[in-house]
Protein backbone atom coordinates (compact mmCIF):
# COMPACT_ATOMS: atom_id res chain seq x y z
CA UNK A 1 0.00 0.00 0.00
CA UNK A 2 1.55 3.47 -0.89
CA UNK A 3 0.33 7.28 -0.53
CA UNK A 4 -0.19 9.08 -3.85
CA UNK A 5 -1.45 12.77 -4.33
CA UNK A 6 -5.45 14.01 -4.02
CA UNK A 7 -6.69 15.87 -6.80
CA UNK A 8 -9.90 17.88 -6.77
CA UNK A 9 -12.04 19.13 -10.17
CA UNK A 10 -14.97 21.64 -10.01
CA UNK A 11 -17.34 21.86 -13.15
CA UNK A 12 -17.17 25.32 -13.73
CA UNK A 13 -13.16 25.21 -13.40
CA UNK A 14 -10.29 24.28 -16.11
CA UNK A 15 -7.97 22.66 -14.31
CA UNK A 16 -7.95 20.33 -11.60
CA UNK A 17 -6.25 21.67 -8.50
CA UNK A 18 -3.91 18.98 -5.80
CA UNK A 19 -5.75 18.40 -2.31
CA UNK A 20 -2.29 19.25 -0.19
CA UNK A 21 -3.78 17.90 3.19
CA UNK A 22 -5.21 14.85 1.65
CA UNK A 23 -3.24 11.55 0.21
CA UNK A 24 -5.08 8.51 -1.70
CA UNK A 25 -4.36 5.29 -0.85
CA UNK A 26 -3.24 3.15 -3.64
CA UNK A 27 -2.30 -0.84 -3.86
CA UNK A 28 0.68 -2.01 -6.31
CA UNK A 29 -2.08 -3.49 -8.60
CA UNK A 30 -3.68 -0.20 -8.90
CA UNK A 31 -6.50 -0.60 -6.86
CA UNK A 32 -7.77 2.31 -5.35
CA UNK A 33 -8.92 1.76 -1.34
CA UNK A 34 -9.15 5.48 0.59
CA UNK A 35 -8.58 8.79 1.03
CA UNK A 36 -6.77 10.04 4.02
CA UNK A 37 -4.54 12.88 5.67
CA UNK A 38 -1.78 13.21 4.36
CA UNK A 39 -0.17 14.07 7.66
CA UNK A 40 1.64 11.07 9.78
CA UNK A 41 0.11 12.82 12.58
CA UNK A 42 -3.12 11.67 12.02
CA UNK A 43 -2.37 8.72 9.51
CA UNK A 44 0.31 5.78 9.41
CA UNK A 45 0.19 3.05 6.81
CA UNK A 46 0.70 0.15 8.49
CA UNK A 47 0.72 -3.23 5.48
CA UNK A 48 -0.66 -6.25 6.48
CA UNK A 49 2.24 -7.85 5.55
CA UNK A 50 4.19 -6.60 8.54
CA UNK A 51 1.42 -7.09 10.34
CA UNK A 52 1.38 -11.08 9.29
CA UNK A 53 5.08 -11.55 9.59
CA UNK A 54 5.41 -10.12 13.04
CA UNK A 55 3.21 -12.52 14.31
CA UNK A 56 4.37 -15.16 12.74
CA UNK A 57 7.88 -14.02 14.67
CA UNK A 58 5.73 -14.18 17.64
CA UNK A 59 4.54 -17.75 17.39
CA UNK A 60 8.03 -18.77 16.83
CA UNK A 61 8.85 -17.48 19.83
CA UNK A 62 7.08 -20.58 21.63
CA UNK A 63 7.57 -23.23 19.15
CA UNK A 64 3.94 -24.12 18.67
CA UNK A 65 2.50 -25.46 15.42
CA UNK A 66 -0.11 -23.24 13.83
CA UNK A 67 -2.31 -22.75 10.87
CA UNK A 68 -4.87 -20.32 9.46
CA UNK A 69 -6.02 -18.33 7.05
CA UNK A 70 -6.54 -14.61 5.31
CA UNK A 71 -9.09 -12.60 4.04
CA UNK A 72 -9.27 -9.65 1.65
CA UNK A 73 -12.18 -7.55 0.77
CA UNK A 74 -12.05 -7.41 -3.26
CA UNK A 75 -10.39 -3.36 -2.80
CA UNK A 76 -8.22 -4.54 -0.03
CA UNK A 77 -9.20 -2.06 2.47
CA UNK A 78 -10.19 -4.58 4.74
CA UNK A 79 -7.89 -7.49 6.28
CA UNK A 80 -8.40 -10.05 8.57
CA UNK A 81 -6.79 -13.65 9.62
CA UNK A 82 -7.43 -16.21 11.79
CA UNK A 83 -4.76 -18.08 13.57
CA UNK A 84 -5.56 -21.80 14.88
CA UNK A 85 -2.77 -22.84 17.97
CA UNK A 86 -2.02 -26.49 18.72
CA UNK A 87 -2.32 -27.63 22.41
CA UNK A 88 -4.11 -24.49 23.33
CA UNK A 89 -7.97 -26.18 24.05
CA UNK A 90 -10.17 -25.18 27.00
CA UNK A 91 -13.30 -26.99 27.97
CA UNK A 92 -16.37 -25.65 28.42
CA UNK A 93 -17.20 -29.43 29.91
CA UNK A 94 -15.44 -32.04 30.64
CA UNK A 95 -16.30 -33.63 26.61
CA UNK A 96 -16.59 -29.97 25.39
CA UNK A 97 -13.05 -28.78 24.26
CA UNK A 98 -12.56 -25.08 22.36
CA UNK A 99 -9.34 -24.52 20.36
CA UNK A 100 -8.05 -20.92 21.32
CA UNK A 101 -6.23 -18.92 18.27
CA UNK A 102 -5.81 -15.60 17.07
CA UNK A 103 -7.83 -13.30 14.94
CA UNK A 104 -6.55 -10.10 13.28
CA UNK A 105 -8.30 -7.57 11.74
CA UNK A 106 -6.74 -4.49 10.08
CA UNK A 107 -7.69 -2.17 7.72
CA UNK A 108 -6.33 0.95 5.22
CA UNK A 109 -8.57 3.78 6.35
CA UNK A 110 -9.02 6.50 9.28
CA UNK A 111 -11.91 3.97 10.44
CA UNK A 112 -10.07 0.88 10.92
CA UNK A 113 -8.02 -0.22 13.86
CA UNK A 114 -5.69 -2.72 13.82
CA UNK A 115 -7.00 -5.21 16.53
CA UNK A 116 -5.65 -8.51 17.64
CA UNK A 117 -8.44 -10.57 19.73
CA UNK A 118 -8.18 -14.20 21.05
CA UNK A 119 -10.26 -15.89 18.94
CA UNK A 120 -11.66 -19.85 19.47
CA UNK A 121 -13.41 -22.65 17.37
CA UNK A 122 -15.91 -24.87 19.20
CA UNK A 123 -14.96 -28.46 18.28
CA UNK A 124 -18.95 -30.10 18.49
CA UNK A 125 -19.69 -28.08 15.60
CA UNK A 126 -17.23 -25.72 14.39
CA UNK A 127 -18.65 -22.30 15.76
CA UNK A 128 -15.95 -19.77 15.62
CA UNK A 129 -15.81 -17.39 18.41
CA UNK A 130 -14.12 -14.17 19.66
CA UNK A 131 -12.54 -11.89 22.51
CA UNK A 132 -14.98 -12.12 25.19
CA UNK A 133 -12.53 -11.32 27.76
CA UNK A 134 -11.65 -7.73 26.94
CA UNK A 135 -8.02 -7.90 28.62
CA UNK A 136 -7.06 -10.46 26.05
CA UNK A 137 -7.87 -7.77 23.00
CA UNK A 138 -4.88 -5.55 21.77
CA UNK A 139 -5.90 -2.79 19.39
CA UNK A 140 -3.93 0.41 18.19
CA UNK A 141 -4.93 3.22 15.70
CA UNK A 142 -3.57 4.70 12.61
CA UNK A 143 -2.60 8.03 14.64
CA UNK A 144 0.38 5.60 15.99
CA UNK A 145 3.37 4.09 14.05
CA UNK A 146 3.31 0.02 13.89
CA UNK A 147 3.18 -0.98 17.36
CA UNK A 148 5.07 -5.13 17.30
CA UNK A 149 4.81 -4.78 20.56
CA UNK A 150 0.72 -6.24 20.20
CA UNK A 151 1.57 -8.70 18.01
CA UNK A 152 3.80 -10.42 20.65
CA UNK A 153 1.21 -9.54 23.27
CA UNK A 154 -1.80 -11.33 21.41
CA UNK A 155 0.30 -14.27 21.14
CA UNK A 156 1.65 -14.63 24.36
CA UNK A 157 -2.24 -14.06 25.53
CA UNK A 158 -3.10 -17.27 23.83
CA UNK A 159 -0.54 -19.53 24.96
CA UNK A 160 -1.35 -18.00 28.27
CA UNK A 161 -5.27 -17.55 28.42
CA UNK A 162 -7.14 -21.00 28.82
CA UNK A 163 -7.45 -20.74 32.51
CA UNK A 164 -9.15 -16.98 32.22
CA UNK A 165 -10.89 -18.23 29.13
CA UNK A 166 -12.71 -21.24 31.07
CA UNK A 167 -13.20 -18.95 34.30
CA UNK A 168 -15.24 -16.83 32.16
CA UNK A 169 -17.22 -19.65 30.09
CA UNK A 170 -17.88 -21.30 33.54
CA UNK A 171 -19.62 -17.66 35.07
CA UNK A 172 -21.62 -17.33 31.91
CA UNK A 173 -22.95 -20.75 31.94
CA UNK A 174 -24.19 -19.90 35.93
CA UNK A 175 -25.90 -16.56 34.32
CA UNK A 176 -29.40 -17.35 33.22
CA UNK A 177 -31.85 -15.20 30.76
CA UNK A 178 -35.70 -15.38 31.90
CA UNK A 179 -37.08 -17.36 28.68
CA UNK A 180 -36.28 -18.70 25.03
CA UNK A 181 -37.90 -15.49 23.89
CA UNK A 182 -36.23 -13.32 25.97
CA UNK A 183 -32.69 -14.42 24.87
CA UNK A 184 -34.01 -14.18 20.94
CA UNK A 185 -34.88 -10.40 21.54
CA UNK A 186 -31.14 -10.26 23.33
CA UNK A 187 -29.51 -11.77 19.77
CA UNK A 188 -31.81 -9.23 17.82
CA UNK A 189 -30.47 -6.32 20.06
CA UNK A 190 -26.69 -7.29 19.73
CA UNK A 191 -27.12 -6.10 16.07
CA UNK A 192 -25.61 -9.56 14.25
CA UNK A 193 -28.73 -9.42 12.73
CA UNK A 194 -27.65 -7.33 10.13
CA UNK A 195 -25.49 -10.32 9.37
CA UNK A 196 -28.47 -13.15 8.30
CA UNK A 197 -30.87 -12.84 5.81
CA UNK A 198 -33.51 -14.60 7.76
CA UNK A 199 -32.43 -13.28 11.32
CA UNK A 200 -35.37 -14.19 13.56
CA UNK A 201 -35.70 -17.81 11.92
CA UNK A 202 -31.89 -18.80 11.90
CA UNK A 203 -31.60 -17.39 15.58
CA UNK A 204 -34.69 -19.16 16.77
CA UNK A 205 -32.94 -22.57 15.10
CA UNK A 206 -30.06 -21.75 16.64
CA UNK A 207 -31.36 -21.38 19.87
CA UNK A 208 -32.86 -24.65 19.26
CA UNK A 209 -29.65 -26.14 19.16
CA UNK A 210 -27.67 -24.50 21.35
CA UNK A 211 -30.45 -23.72 24.21
CA UNK A 212 -30.63 -26.99 26.78
CA UNK A 213 -33.98 -25.62 28.51
CA UNK A 214 -35.57 -23.46 26.47
CA UNK A 215 -37.34 -21.85 30.24
CA UNK A 216 -33.75 -21.10 30.81
CA UNK A 217 -31.14 -19.89 28.41
CA UNK A 218 -27.50 -19.31 30.00
CA UNK A 219 -25.84 -16.60 28.74
CA UNK A 220 -23.10 -19.21 27.28
CA UNK A 221 -25.72 -21.00 25.32
CA UNK A 222 -27.40 -17.78 23.84
CA UNK A 223 -23.55 -16.57 23.09
CA UNK A 224 -23.17 -20.25 20.96
CA UNK A 225 -26.59 -19.49 19.31
CA UNK A 226 -25.12 -16.43 17.94
CA UNK A 227 -21.56 -18.09 16.80
CA UNK A 228 -23.56 -20.82 15.34
CA UNK A 229 -25.72 -18.78 13.15
CA UNK A 230 -22.43 -16.20 12.15
CA UNK A 231 -20.91 -19.36 11.64
CA UNK A 232 -23.17 -21.17 9.50
CA UNK A 233 -26.37 -19.46 8.76
CA UNK A 234 -24.48 -16.35 6.79
CA UNK A 235 -22.64 -16.15 3.49
CA UNK A 236 -20.62 -12.88 4.62
CA UNK A 237 -16.79 -12.83 4.35
CA UNK A 238 -14.85 -13.33 6.55
CA UNK A 239 -13.59 -9.83 7.28
CA UNK A 240 -17.33 -9.26 7.78
CA UNK A 241 -18.00 -12.20 9.99
CA UNK A 242 -15.15 -11.07 12.24
CA UNK A 243 -16.97 -7.99 12.58
CA UNK A 244 -20.17 -9.96 13.68
CA UNK A 245 -18.66 -11.60 16.14
CA UNK A 246 -17.34 -8.89 18.12
CA UNK A 247 -20.85 -8.25 18.57
CA UNK A 248 -21.32 -11.21 19.76
CA UNK A 249 -18.74 -11.38 21.94
CA UNK A 250 -20.71 -8.32 23.98
CA UNK A 251 -22.96 -11.03 25.58
CA UNK A 252 -20.23 -12.20 27.96
CA UNK A 253 -17.80 -8.55 28.35
CA UNK A 254 -18.93 -5.60 29.17
CA UNK A 255 -15.86 -3.62 27.98
CA UNK A 256 -14.41 -3.46 31.28
CA UNK A 257 -13.31 -6.93 31.68
CA UNK A 258 -16.79 -7.96 33.17
CA UNK A 259 -19.23 -10.53 32.70
CA UNK A 260 -22.89 -8.70 31.97
CA UNK A 261 -25.38 -9.73 34.25
CA UNK A 262 -28.02 -12.00 32.42
CA UNK A 263 -30.57 -9.55 34.06
CA UNK A 264 -29.88 -6.45 33.02
CA UNK A 265 -28.83 -7.87 29.56
CA UNK A 266 -32.41 -8.87 29.27
CA UNK A 267 -34.28 -5.94 30.61
CA UNK A 268 -32.81 -4.06 28.18
CA UNK A 269 -32.93 -5.92 25.29
CA UNK A 270 -36.90 -6.38 26.24
CA UNK A 271 -37.47 -2.28 26.95
CA UNK A 272 -35.36 -1.10 23.65
CA UNK A 273 -37.56 -3.58 21.75
CA UNK A 274 -40.93 -2.30 23.78
CA UNK A 275 -39.94 1.24 22.77
CA UNK A 276 -39.30 0.23 18.88
CA UNK A 277 -42.38 -0.92 18.41
CA UNK A 278 -43.89 1.84 20.05
CA UNK A 279 -42.10 4.94 18.13
CA UNK A 280 -41.42 3.21 15.15
CA UNK A 281 -45.12 3.14 12.96
CA UNK A 282 -43.60 0.75 10.23
CA UNK A 283 -41.84 -1.47 12.92
CA UNK A 284 -43.46 -5.62 12.45
CA UNK A 285 -43.29 -7.78 15.20
CA UNK A 286 -40.87 -10.44 15.13
CA UNK A 287 -43.29 -13.05 15.39
CA UNK A 288 -46.77 -13.14 15.96
CA UNK A 289 -47.18 -13.61 20.06
CA UNK A 290 -44.10 -10.79 20.36
CA UNK A 291 -46.35 -7.90 21.69
CA UNK A 292 -47.70 -10.42 24.46
CA UNK A 293 -44.47 -12.49 25.48
CA UNK A 294 -42.99 -8.40 25.68
CA UNK A 295 -45.70 -7.88 28.40
CA UNK A 296 -45.15 -10.90 30.43
CA UNK A 297 -41.45 -10.51 30.13
CA UNK A 298 -41.48 -6.54 31.96
CA UNK A 299 -44.01 -7.86 34.33
CA UNK A 300 -41.03 -10.57 35.12
CA UNK A 301 -38.57 -8.29 35.78
CA UNK A 302 -41.02 -6.17 37.84
CA UNK A 303 -41.05 -8.85 40.04
CA UNK A 304 -37.32 -9.87 40.37
CA UNK A 305 -36.79 -6.10 40.91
Amino acid sequence: MERQDVYAYHEDGEKWENVPYRDSLWTDDLRATGVVSASEDFYNIIQYGEILETVGEAVERHHVDVEGGVSLSPTAHKMAATIEFDDTTVYANDDDPIDLGLHIQSGHSGFHRRKYDIGAEWQVCSNGMTAFISELSFDQTHQEPFQPALAYNAVDAVIESPDDVERRIAEAQDQRLLNQDEALLVLMESGIDTYLENPVPDLLNALYDEVEDPDSPSLWETYNAATRALTHYTNVPDYERTTGYERAARLLETGENELPQSEDLGSQAVEQRRRQLIEQEDADPYWEDEVDALQELQELHALQT
